[in-house]
């Protein structure tokens, strides 16, 4: 009998080593839980964080924008292109050049319904100045927020034509127009102001040269091109077709650097690190993964909390900004914001 409590008492002992050990193991393979997490509304039309992620804009659906802090969750400013309730903000973004301890600069917001768009300014709380423009896509914004690129479809003739332009805000001179053959999906800015960088239905991507007008480097891609984003540096390129993944590529030579691994999974955001050396990749099944440029390897990934863990439907991953190396800001099409910490 006692050799028989011995056992049992030995085997309980060896159970809970194994379950002890078992959640070790699993919570070293679960990616690392986000420092923080807010929700906003998760009915928005299109969320924009800024680049510093100092900022998000949230569109609501009924007309107005609402811009928030992220450190403080305040709501800093509201604006409304027009009147109408039954517009909305489709596209928006910031600019970057801003000293926010001397406060010496202005930090611009460029903010897009369909027929116009606006550029308000944070510093005096206002709409500066408002254009109509037909059929817009997307819309991004330069660093020092005088230059504004737009995609647009322009339907005023015969056939449909597939355009961005590259025009001044304060004057509403364009300086550059530039065409695709088909629907253009995603545009992109260097920060340095030297490329802008174009995505179609037509399978190509297309790298423009800002001092110049001229094209850089064509892309060809098997299928549509998704999405597209430039290094702050302006020394690398992002292209992401959806049944080919992504690719990195060298801006000065044309030559792909890397195919990232394959994921099986939507692509719906992605940004470089303030560095140029990492990017983050933000996907339609809550996931974000971040890489290292250099050698295309993976880093780490985060799993983005769900509002409601019995929802049918996963959330995209909309809008990705680093604070700065070390902190990476991630907000779902559902309203979660998360800010995460890089440790590699």
């Amino acid at each position: 009998m006692r050799y028989s409590s011995q056992f049992k008492i030995l085997k309980r002992s060896l159970i809970l080593l194994l379950l002890s050990l078992s959640v070790l193991f699993i919570s070293a393979c679960l990616p690392d839980k986000a420092q923080k997490t807010i929700e906003h509304t998760e009915n928005a039309l299109s969320i924009t964080l800024s680049h510093n992620a100092q900022y998000v804009l949230i569109a609501h659906s009924q007309g107005y924008v609402e811009l928030r802090d992220i450190e403080s969750s305040q709501v800093i400013a509201q604006w409304q292109h027009n009147d109408n309730a039954g517009a909305g903000v489709i596209a928006a973004d910031f600019s970057s050049i801003f000293d926010s301890e001397a406060s010496t600069e202005d930090l611009f917001v460029v903010t897009a319904e369909q027929n116009n768009l606006a550029l308000y300014s944070i510093k005096q709380k206002k709409i500066l100045y408002f254009w109509s423009l037909n059929d817009i896509r997307d819309i991004k914004l330069s660093a020092d927020g005088e230059f504004a690129l737009v995609s647009s479809r322009d339907k005023s003739g015969e056939f449909p034509l597939f355009r961005i332009v590259y025009f001044h805000l304060r004057t509403g001179t364009i300086k550059y127009g530039f065409y695709h053959d088909d629907n253009i999906s995603s545009i992109a800015l260097s920060a340095d102001g030297r490329f802008a960088l174009s995505g179609s239905d037509d399978t190509k991507a297309r790298l423009w040269d800002l001092e110049t007008g001229e094209i850089a480097h064509i892309w060809p891609h098997v299928s549509k091109v998704s999405k597209v984003q430039l290094s702050p540096n302006g020394d690398y390129a992002m292209t992401n077709a959806a049944s080919e993944g992504i690719y990195i590529w060298d801006t000065k030579t044309g030559k792909q650097l890397h195919r990232l691994n394959k994921i099986r999974a939507t692509l719906a955001s992605a940004v470089f690190s303030p560095d140029s050396k990492k990017i983050a990749t933000g996907y339609s099944r809550e996931e974000i993964i971040l890489w290292d440029v250099k050698s295309g390897k993976k880093l780490t990934k985060w799993k983005p909390e769900r509002r409601y863990y019995w929802q049918s439907s996963l959330a995209n991953v909309t809008t990705l900004a680093f604070k700065n190396e070390k902190i990476l800001v991630s907000e779902t099409s559902r309203g979660i914001l998360q800010v995460w910490n890089i440790s590699k």
